[in-house]
């Protein structure tokens, strides 16, 4: 497949996905991870048929989005992604995981969109303690000895491997084989997600609530990472312009287990727009 790409003055990168007729609006989305790249949301967005241009963002340093210091290049990510706001009109953003994160850190886009999307993502750094708990109810042996060599000698190969070990923790039994397969392919970047990790996971807070901006977040109800009940049990994101939409029998990355409920989720957010 050929790829069209472009580049903002911060290095942060956009690839053209597709279009359609019907509103003038800019589909912006953004992986989580960090380190995993766009690559994660090829097939969320491959089924999802939406008025307007769908982009994926590679921040500048994150996943195949590379520099001669990704590190350095990572730490602009704010200023990166304020840019691109700007630089559209008609801009939705849809972000996942830990990308949903940095989308909170920037009390900025409540202006600058026209709609956000949350996927799998928190309110504050508490979707930490849900992984701990998590590893305490369903330990996985080989992990503590990949995560004891990963820390050791991080590599991405090493990211790979400990992630790819980590698989069940993130897909339903039925997805996990599926789960795997993308995992497999996504180029891992452990620089900057030990940059995040060391900078940001740990004292993270969402910096603004949307007031007025139509706010989608979903989760899947299997998702043990980064539940539903963060944002639900958050009595600042219990408003009438947030829609709060359980994703069933479906874990981190729901458009793999469940994509025709993620389908319909985004149609009720779009019958709302």
């Amino acid at each position: 497949m050929h790829k069209k790409y472009l580049w903002n003055k911060y290095g942060l990168r956009l690839q053209y996905i597709k279009s359609r007729e019907g509103n003038p609006w800019n589909w912006l989305f953004l992986p989580g991870g960090p380190g995993l790249g766009s690559e994660s949301l090829y097939q969320l967005t491959a089924c999802l048929n939406l008025p307007g241009t769908i982009w994926h963002i590679d921040l500048p340093g994150d996943g195949s989005n590379t520099f001669a210091n990704n590190v350095e290049a990572f730490k602009r990510w704010p200023l990166a992604l304020e840019e691109v706001a700007d630089a559209f009109d008609h801009v939705i953003l849809a972000a996942h995981s830990s990308g949903g994160m940095y989308a909170l850190s920037l009390p900025s886009f409540e202006e600058k969109l026209l709609g956000l999307i949350l996927m799998n993502s928190a309110p504050d750094s508490s979707w930490q303690r849900a992984l701990q708990k998590m590893m305490q109810s369903s330990p996985i042996p080989e992990l503590e000895k990949l995560d004891k060599m990963y820390k050791e000698n991080p590599s991405n190969e090493a990211l790979k491997r400990l992630t790819l070990a980590a698989a069940p923790y993130f897909f339903t039994e039925k997805g996990l084989e599926k789960g795997k397969a993308l995992l497999q392919e996504l180029p891992f970047n452990y620089e900057v997600c030990n940059w995040s990790e060391e900078n940001f996971d740990s004292t993270y807070k969402a910096q603004w609530i949307p007031q007025n901006l139509l706010t989608l977040i979903i989760s899947g109800t299997e998702d043990h990472l980064t539940p539903l009940s963060l944002f639900k049990t958050s009595e600042a994101f219990n408003r009438k312009n947030i829609l709060l939409k359980e994703i069933n029998h479906a874990g981190h990355f729901p458009w793999i287990e469940n994509p025709n409920e993620v389908i319909k989720a985004f149609d009720e957010f779009l019958f709302q727009l």
